[in-house]
């Protein structure tokens, strides 16, 4: 048997002398979240809800940015506004709806961009079913920043 395994993220957390609320890091970055409010956590900082989003929408970005660009041309401009709706009784995660706006494409290239990364991003394919997500793709010749 050979399995060759990499490491593929190596997080530590650690509580702060405010309650609810943690340092996550690698020792290259570090990341302030709390707990919920409910819990007694100020909710000021991001929420793991907040970070498991954070972490489709920089997967969707990576994504869009480069995939199906030519060889030598420019990353395209990507912007996504995610949220999570969910009804208040419950105890579901909720649904993702993340509107993408993607620059130089039309609706037929926003759609197989939408489809290559549900194929490929591990992240995505790990909580589509305890967190489904809709893609809202808007195309645009520009986007302004």
């Amino acid at each position: 048997m050979n399995d060759r395994i990499v490491v593929a993220s190596n997080v530590h957390g650690r509580m702060t002398d405010v309650r609810g609320r943690y340092v996550i890091g690698d020792g290259g970055f570090e990341i302030v979240s709390d707990g919920s409010i409910r819990s007694g956590a100020p909710g000021e900082a991001a929420s793991s809800l907040d970070l498991l989003v954070a972490s489709l929408v920089s997967c969707a970005l990576n994504a869009f940015r480069q995939d199906f660009v030519e060889e030598g041309q420019p990353d395209r401009r990507v912007e996504i506004f995610a949220r999570v709706e969910r009804r208040v009784e419950g105890d579901y995660l909720g649904r993702l709806i993340m509107e993408c706006f993607i620059e130089g494409v039309d609706h037929r290239g926003a759609d197989e961009l939408v489809e290559e990364y549900k194929k490929r991003c591990r992240i995505y394919n790990a909580l589509k079913d305890s967190l489904p997500v809709e893609f809202v793709p808007h195309t645009t010749d520009r986007i302004g920043w």
